[in-house]
Parts: C-alpha cells; sequence; structure tokens
C-alpha cells in the first residue's frame, strides 16, 4: 500500500473511507481518563477494523498507548517492520515458528496451554531470548486457554521454564453486551481472579480481562489493563452509545447514475425487490465486495443531500438507492452511507444492523480498493490506496 497526502477528496474518487484521526485519538484520551487507574490496551486488529492498522496503530502510539493488539501474527510482524515499537500483544494462539518470529522481535503473545508454553520455551532458548507471554485463562468463552482449575498446574510448569517470562493474565467476557447476562460476566470474573491469585499471589503481573463492549457498563471487571477497539472507534454493539464518543470512521461514496425506472420493474439479482411506482434510481460503485450485505435491500438507508434513501438493490460490486425523494440529485452527487451529511447522520453501528450485520461486518469487509483517507483539523492528510494505476495524479 501507498500513503499519500492531499488536502481534499481526489475529484476520481467515486468511493473513499474517511479516517478522523483526532477523534480516534480523543476517544482514546477519554476512555484513558474514565478507566483509571486501569490501563488501555489498543487494539488495532484486522486492519485497524478495516480503517488502516498501520495509520490507527501509529497515531494510537503517538498519543500514549503503552501496549497494542493485534489478533493475527501477520499484523505483529507488519507493525514491527514499520516502525512501531509500542508494546505488541498477538492475542490469538502462534504456532511454534511463529513464536520464535514473535521471540526475535520482542512481541508478547499468550500461552494457554503447558504445550504452547513448552513450545515458547524451546524457542526462545535456541535464541537465547526470553518468551514475552501472557497467560490466557478460558473461564467461560469456550476459546483460547486453560480452565481456572488448572492454574496451579500451568504454574508449576512455569518452575522449569527459565526462558519464559510472564507478563500478564488474560481471559475474555463470553456475552458482555447485554445487561441480563452480566451475572455470567460476574461469575467468569470471579473465576479469572481465583486462577490469578493461583498463579501471580502477590499480583504482580498486569490483569486484564474486559473489552469494548463490557467496559462503559461494567467498571467492576476492569482489572488492571483493558482491551479496546471498538470503544476507541467510538462504536458498542448497543445504542445509545455510553460515552460521548466521537464516530471515527465516515463511508462515503459518489453516484455514477440517476435515471428513471417504470412501476413493477427488477432491481438487482433474483428479483429482490421490484419497483413499486416510478422510481428515480441511483447507482453507487459499491458492493457486497465493499461491506454491503444483501440484507441491506428492503430496511437500509444512504444520505442524499441530507435525506435518508433506501437501499433496494445490492450486487457484488454496485448498488441501488431509491432517490426519488431528492428530484435533485444528479450523477457526482456525495451519498454518505456511514456518517453525517448536512442535519442527518446514520452511524456505523446503525448501518451495521441495517444489513442485519454489525459494524464490524462492514468496516472489516470494505476493499482494499476503496481508498482510506486520514483527516486531521478537517483536512485529508494521507491516503492509502493501492499500488498502481491509483497512484498516477497523486
Amino acid at each position: 500500500m501507498a500513503v499519500r497526502t492531499a488536502t481534499r477528496v481526489p475529484d476520481h474518487y467515486s468511493a473513499w473511507l474517511e479516517v478522523d484521526l483526532d477523534a480516534l485519538a480523543a476517544n482514546f484520551r477519554y476512555i484513558s481518563e474514565q478507566i483509571a487507574p486501569a490501563r488501555l490496551i489498543a487494539v488495532v486488529k484486522a486492519n485497524g477494523m478495516g480503517l488502516g492498522l498501520l495509520a490507527t496503530a501509529r497515531r494510537l502510539e503517538a498519543e500514549g498507548a503503552f501496549m497494542l493488539a493485534v489478533s493475527n501474527f501477520h499484523e505483529g510482524l507488519y507493525l514491527r517492520k514499520h516502525g512501531i515499537r509500542a508494546r505488541l500483544l498477538i492475542m490469538t494462539g502462534l504456532l511454534p515458528a511463529q513464536m520464535a518470529i514473535a521471540i526475535r522481535e520482542e512481541i508478547e503473545f499468550f500461552g494457554f496451554d503447558i504445550g504452547s508454553l513448552e513450545a515458547a520455551n524451546d524457542a526462545a532458548t535456541q535464541l537465547g531470548k526470553q518468551a514475552l507471554v501472557h497467560l490466557k485463562v478460558e473461564t467461560g468463552l469456550g476459546r483460547l486457554g486453560f480452565l481456572p482449575d488448572q492454574a496451579a498446574e500451568i504454574r508449576d510448569a512455569l518452575q522449569g521454564l527459565e526462558h519464559i517470562s510472564v507478563l500478564g493474565i488474560a481471559s475474555h467476557e463470553a456475552t458482555p453486551i447485554r445487561a441480563e447476562d452480566d451475572g455470567f460476566t460476574m461469575h467468569q470474573y470471579q473465576a479469572f481472579l481465583v486462577a490469578c491469585d493461583v498463579l501471580d499471589p502477590e499480583h504482580r503481573l498486569l490483569r486484564h480481562f474486559s473489552s469494548s463492549n463490557a467496559v462503559p457498563r461494567l467498571p467492576q471487571v476492569n482489572a488492571d489493563a483493558v482491551r479496546c477497539q471498538a470503544l476507541i472507534w467510538g462504536c458498542v454493539h448497543y445504542l445509545p452509545l455510553p460515552w460521548p464518543l466521537r464516530a471515527v470512521a465516515s463511508y462515503k461514496a459518489r453516484l455514477v447514475q440517476v435515471k428513471d425506472l417504470p412501476a413493477n420493474h427488477p432491481v438487482g439479482y433474483s428479483f429482490r425487490y421490484t419497483t413499486t411506482r416510478p422510481t428515480r434510481l441511483g447507482v453507487l460503485p459499491v458492493g457486497t465486495v465493499d461491506g454491503l450485505k444483501a440484507e441491506h435491500i428492503n430496511g437500509g438507508m444512504v444520505l442524499v443531500h441530507g435525506v435518508r434513501c433506501p437501499i433496494i438493490g445490492v450486487c457484488s460490486c454496485v448498488s441501488m438507492v431509491d432517490v426519488t425523494a431528492v428530484p435533485a440529485a444528479v450523477a457526482g452527487d456525495e451519498v454518505v452511507l456511514i456518517g453525517a451529511q448536512d442535519e442527518a447522520e446514520i452511524n456505523a453501528v446503525e448501518f451495521g444492523w441495517m444489513g442485519k450485520s454489525s459494524f464490524m461486518g462492514v468496516l472489516t469487509l470494505v476493499a482494499a480498493r476503496i481508498p482510506r483517507l486520514y483527516l486531521e483539523h478537517g483536512r485529508v492528510v494521507g491516503r492509502e490506496v493501492m499500488c498502481g494505476p491509483a497512484d498516477w495524479d497523486e
């Protein structure tokens, strides 16, 4: 990818993501203040939730993030190779060959059973270095980690692993969104604390359990640190947002055609929609490969001239919207899928719900062909675009 600088959206962009780096930084600072004395582990997984791994990591590192976290080995390696020096944590299980590279690059990772700890120790011994490990406890999610009643076994095994440096203990909530499930979350947290007391009776290690959806609702489970991405991005999986956070992502496109269709005219594949009246149709150059869902038909909306207009067709690379309510709409007009226009707004959470999905299910699936524009003080200060023809006049 190439990163270039500009002051405005290029005229030849027909679709783009805008990433407000000032909003990202403001949210990071606000959350950090709210959770103190707990610390904020800034998660930048899944290509920065589709907004750009390196750009978001750089800004969060500049804001003083003491640790960044990713969910994929190659994401961590990419950040190290591109100059990120903050502490890095890979949150999924690593293979022994990956552990060796992580140890060499001083990237932290999870030890999730005796076998993984022994593999990390072997790799570190061969390199003459220490493996930087967080112990992952499984408390009810049924995912990576060892069970709480195995904590003593893990503690004893660590006594013979001289090249393991344990830095933290972690777990993860199974159901942090709904208040009616908070009892189970508290049960998980208590099991986590019991395991921590076995593994770390003097509480010298960093304990981290909570994540974005739980942090504003359940401060009592914040422990020593929380792992957040969606919250820093100004999103959680429920509305209204619990804190006055700013939207980081806006998703925009331009109409490439506006035309009239008669009543009873099919729109899109498989007769998913048929016009019920004469309809003014707008065509957008984004589709399912760019994060939209077939389910956005019959319920999804976009903003055209500040008016909510229904999505009535979604193909792989284009979508169709009903702009009958906006008679002034013409080809070239800006359309907002996520973000604000005039006095109207469609936030990322709502747009995800419109497609029977989530904001993550939209943003993480926006193809690399869609440019990411990075804004500071309302101005475009950087662009991430695909290498090749897109660079001709930038």
